[in-house]
C-alpha cells in the first residue's frame, strides 16, 4: 500500500519498458499495415494504467499530514500514541493513502475531518503489522447518525440495533458505521468494543474472498488450532460471566471480529484470561498490542480540559495546541 522512492522508480522503469515494447512492435508491424500504428496510443494507455496508482500514492505520501488528523490521533486514539515514532509515521502514511482512496460519506449527518481520521484509524490498526495489505474492493464508508435496521434505515424502533456492517450484494464495496458508536469505540480504552475495528476485521477476513472467520493472514502453524478452537467455542453452551462478548458466538466470522476488538482494546486482559488465544490472534495480525499498550490497568479516557497539558506531548496547553489545530481543520 505504501510507495517508496525505490518502488516508484521501479514501477516507472517497467511501465516504460512495457509501453516501449508495444510501441516498437507497432512501428515494425506498420511496415506491413498502417493499421498497426494503433498500437502507439495503446502503448501510451498502458503506460498510464501501469503508473496511475503508484504515481498517485507517491504524490499523496509526499503531502504533509493534516494538523486536524494529528490532533484527533493524539487526543482520541491511544493505540497511535503508544506506538514508536517510526510506527507512528507508518500509521500516518497508511491513513493518507486510505483517505485518498476511500470516500467517507455522511448520511443525514455531518462529517468533519476528525470523523474521517477515526474511520482511517479503525482501518489502519488491524493492518499495521502487515507489510503490504490492501482493502481491495472497498470504495466508500457511509457514516450514519445512529444505529440502523436490516433495511439500513435509522429510526427509533427496536429493530434499529446494528452499529456497523460490511455491505454485500448490491452494497458490495461499501461499509456502514454508526457515527456515535465509532466515536464511543475510541472513548473507552479497555471496554473490548470498537465498531470500526470490528468491521475492518471483517474486511481483513474477506481478503481471501469469503468472510468465514479465517483470515488469509493465518499461517499454517496457526490455521488448524484456530479452526478447532473456534469450532469448539461455538459448540459449547455459553453462560454468564464470559470474558468474550456474547455476540462472538453468533458464527465464525463474528467470533473473529469480536476477538479482534478485544485483542486491540484490552490485550492484557485477553492474554491473562487465555494466553493461547492471545498468541493465535498475535500470529494472525502480526502485532503484539500488549507490548504497545502495556499491561497496567487502563481506564476510560478522561476528558482533556482546555488548560490541560496537550496529550501530544508538545508541552503546550491543549487549547493552544491540538484543540486549536483540530478546530482550524474542521473550519476549513
Amino acid at each position: 500500500m505504501l510507495v517508496t522512492s525505490a518502488d516508484n522508480a521501479h514501477n516507472r522503469k517497467w511501465a516504460i519498458v512495457v509501453a516501449s515494447l508495444i510501441a516498437i512492435a507497432g512501428c515494425l508491424l506498420a511496415t506491413l499495415s498502417l493499421w498497426w500504428l494503433a498500437l502507439l496510443p495503446i502503448a501510451a494507455g498502458v503506460f498510464y494504467v501501469m503508473r496511475r496508482k503508484t504515481r498517485r500514492r507517491f504524490h499523496v505520501l509526499a503531502q504533509p499530514f493534516p494538523d486536524v488528523w494529528e490532533a484527533t490521533l493524539q487526543s482520541q486514539v491511544e493505540y497511535f500514541r503508544k506506538l514508536s515514532p517510526q510506527q507512528q509515521e507508518r500509521f500516518r502514511n497508511l491513513m493518507k493513502v486510505f483517505l485518498d482512496e476511500v470516500a467517507i460519506t455522511g448520511i443525514r449527518t455531518d462529517i468533519d475531518e476528525s470523523i474521517r481520521a477515526l474511520v482511517a484509524a479503525s482501518a489502519v490498526i488491524p493492518i499495521l503489522g502487515f507489510d503490504d495489505f490492501e482493502y481491495s474492493g472497498l470504495g466508500e464508508v457511509l457514516i450514519y447518525p445512529g444505529s440502523f435496521d436490516e433495511q439500513y434505515q435509522t429510526n427509533d424502533s427496536a429493530d434499529a440495533r446494528t452499529l456497523g456492517m460490511v455491505g454485500v450484494s448490491h452494497l458490495s464495496g461499501v461499509m456502514i458505521l454508526s457515527k456515535p458508536s465509532l466515536v464511543t469505540g475510541f472513548s473507552n480504552a479497555s471496554d473490548k468494543r470498537n465498531v470500526g475495528i470490528h468491521e475492518f476485521a471483517h474486511l481483513v477476513d474477506k481478503e481471501d474472498g469469503v468472510i468465514d472467520g479465517v483470515p488469509p493472514t493465518v499461517d499454517a502453524q496457526t490455521y488448524d488450532p484456530w479452526v478447532r478452537w473456534v469450532g469448539e467455542e461455538l459448540r459449547r453452551d455459553v453462560g454468564n460471566g464470559e470474558h468474550i462478548d456474547d455476540y462472538a458466538y453468533t458464527n465464525e466470522a463474528e467470533y473473529f471480529a469480536v476477538l479482534s476488538e478485544y485483542f486491540f482494546e484490552a490485550p492484557a486482559i485477553l492474554e491473562k484470561k487465555n494466553p493461547r488465544l492471545y498468541q493465535m490472534m498475535k500470529a494472525m495480525y502480526h502485532q503484539n498490542p500488549k507490548r504497545i499498550l502495556g499491561s497496567g490497568p487502563r481506564r476510560r479516557r478522561k476528558r482533556v480540559g482546555r488548560n490541560s497539558p496537550c496529550p501530544c506531548g508538545s508541552g503546550e496547553k491543549f487549547k493552544r495546541c491540538c484543540k486549536r489545530k483540530s478546530m482550524r481543520g474542521i473550519a476549513s
